[in-house]
């Protein structure tokens, strides 16, 4: 029995320094990484939610290096505004749990951030 080693096998998880990486579909399909691979998963939420797609609509995606799989993808939906427009809208869907609990408590401090920040220019 003959073995051999394919070239598209993925690395060992030892082999990979660092867990996460944002990837951005560019208008041709390929997806190009994104900023530096991150290993804190609160940071890799923080950078993913902040990050913006290539084009309008593209795809967005958190890359889980250990797992070999995507962990996070930003879907689009069209909504019509009241005057007819088509306005595309940002939903982030996280297939880790653990990762949407962050992604929850980021939101939860950044509208208590705004809160705070209206209040305080209220009283000022």
């Amino acid at each position: 029995m003959k073995h051999t080693e394919s070239t598209l096998a993925p690395e060992p998880h030892q082999a990979t320094p660092h867990r996460y990486q944002i990837y951005r579909q560019s208008r041709n399909g390929c997806h190009h990484h994104h900023g530096d691979s991150i290993d804190s998963p609160h940071d890799a939420v923080a950078l993913f939610l902040t990050a913006t797609p290539l084009f309008e609509g593209g795809g967005l995606n958190l890359w889980d290096h250990r797992e070999q799989r995507a962990v996070a993808s930003a879907e689009w939906k069209v909504e019509t505004t009241r005057m007819g427009f088509g306005v595309r809208t940002r939903s982030n869907v996280f297939h880790d749990e653990a990762l949407a609990a962050i992604a929850r408590e980021i939101a939860q401090r950044e509208a208590l951030t705004q809160v705070i920040a209206m209040e305080l220019r209220m009283s000022a």
